[in-house]
Parts: structure tokens; C-alpha cells; sequence
């Protein structure tokens, strides 16, 4: 009896570890080099040493975007990884702040967002406005980053395709003048696929540069306040460190 007894109490702190975590949600699509759901990416390793070095514990799952968002803002998870700051977000989530604006410090990473069109047409964006675009801008779904931009210019978009490969070729297909998406995975395609290079350019005036955040529910963060800050702040140092580059270096 003593036996079990003090097996049951040496359990207790690992339950309590658990039941205490902060449980983040990653998509289960790749966002490579930053998000993958079957292995670490810079994000996932940024926030676990954090959550380290801050004595947070946290925990992440994966599932679907739409669904890590559903999950937000219904109290079943805690909070996103890779989660830009827009006006659909900021309804249900909070981020780090200073003052009223994000703290980028904390951001998980700084993304640009390219343009690209089919070599030959006459498609373009000079920095503000796109130009002789008649069809839907396409967009890689579930970036509200995005498509909140494009709201605020009212332009149409079509963002019913998610992988970047797929998307790139709706472009090639004439199904929109303009695709939108990251520059890491997109110049990644062009660079492997000669079917992209051989007939998408990319624009030289970036649409937009955007930080991605590791937010947390309204709720959660009024709950958690300090354990939430204590995170957020040890992100922004674990970022600049050596040790966060070396254990970075090889992810792609």
C-alpha cells in the first residue's frame, strides 16, 4: 500500500505538468522552414525553448487551420502558432502588444509576401495597386494576413486552394492574373520545379511584409496573464540567441 502510495505521489507532479500546459495549435499542413506536422519546425523549436527558458509548460497539437481557429475561440485550445495580427484574429485572440500596436519582438518570424504573374502578361502591382488584373487575386486559404489586406483594398480574391504548388498552377491555367504567397516556399518551387520557373515570374515590388505571432484566446490570456507575458517575452530573447540559430540552421 505504502508502495502505491508513493507511486501515485511521484505521478502527481507529471499530471499536474500536463493538466497546467498551454496547448497551442500548429496546422497540419507544412509551412516549411517554419511549421510541419510531423516534425519541428523553426517555429516549434523557438517555442519550446522558450516555454524552457521561461518555465511555461506548453504543449502542441495539430489539426487543420480552420479548425485551430474554431478551437481558439470556442476554449478547446489555448492559442495558434503562425498567426499573423489582423482585424479577424485580434476579434478572439490576444498578442503581445506595445502600446497599441503588436510587439514584433515576440513575432515567431518576419514572412514577405510576394506577387507573381505567367511571363509574358501584363499583370503587375507597383507597391499599392495591381494593374490590368481582371480575374481574382489567388492566395494561398486561411491567411486572414492576406486576405484582410485585400479586403482593405477591395479587391477580389479567390482563396479556395491551400498548397503553393497547386496554386501556382491555377495561375499557369489563366484561372487568376496574380497569385500571392511566401516567399521561402514559393521561391523554393521555382527553384525545384522547372514546370513553375519556366513559366511564373515573381514581381520586384513585395505585396507586403507580415510577423507571425504565437497568440492565446482573450479568455486564456485574462486567466493566464503572467504565464502567457512570461512566454511571450522569452521568445523574443531565445530569438536572438546562438543557441536558436545553431538549432535552426538545417531546418528547411
Amino acid at each position: 500500500m505504502k508502495a502505491l502510495a508513493s507511486a501515485l505521489l511521484l505521478a502527481l507532479p507529471a499530471v499536474a505538468f500536463c493538466q497546467d500546459a498551454m496547448v497551442l495549435c500548429v496546422e497540419d499542413q507544412a509551412a516549411a522552414p517554419y511549421t510541419f506536422p510531423a516534425k519541428d519546425g523553426t517555429m516549434q523549436v523557438l517555442i519550446k525553448m522558450a516555454a524552457k527558458q521561461a518555465n511555461v509548460p506548453v504543449t502542441m497539437k495539430v489539426t487543420s487551420w480552420k479548425r485551430c481557429i474554431e478551437e481558439v475561440r470556442s476554449g478547446a485550445t489555448n492559442g495558434l502558432v503562425n498567426a499573423g495580427f489582423t482585424p479577424f484574429h485580434a476579434e478572439y485572440a490576444a498578442y503581445p502588444m506595445q502600446g497599441d500596436k503588436p510587439n514584433t519582438a515576440a513575432a515567431l518570424a518576419r514572412m514577405d509576401i510576394l506577387a507573381y504573374r505567367v511571363k509574358g502578361s501584363n499583370a503587375g502591382w507597383d507597391g499599392s495597386k495591381f494593374q490590368n488584373v481582371s480575374k481574382p487575386v489567388l492566395i494561398p486559404s486561411g491567411f486572414a494576413t492576406i486576405s484582410d489586406r485585400l479586403k482593405s483594398m477591395n479587391v477580389p480574391y479567390d482563396d479556395n486552394t491551400k498548397e503553393p504548388a497547386r496554386n501556382f498552377h491555377k495561375l499557369i491555367a489563366g484561372q487568376g492574373d496574380i497569385l500571392l504567397g511566401f516567399d521561402g516556399e514559393m521561391s523554393a518551387l521555382l527553384a525545384t520545379r522547372k514546370e513553375f520557373s519556366d513559366k511564373v515570374e515573381v514581381l520586384p515590388k513585395q505585396f507586403m511584409t507580415a510577423d507571425f505571432y504565437a497568440p492565446v484566446s482573450k479568455t486564456y490570456y485574462a486567466a493566464n496573464k503572467e504565464k502567457v507575458e512570461a512566454l511571450w517575452a522569452a521568445i523574443g530573447k531565445v530569438k536572438k540567441s546562438k543557441e536558436y540559430q545553431d538549432a535552426i540552421k538545417d531546418i528547411k
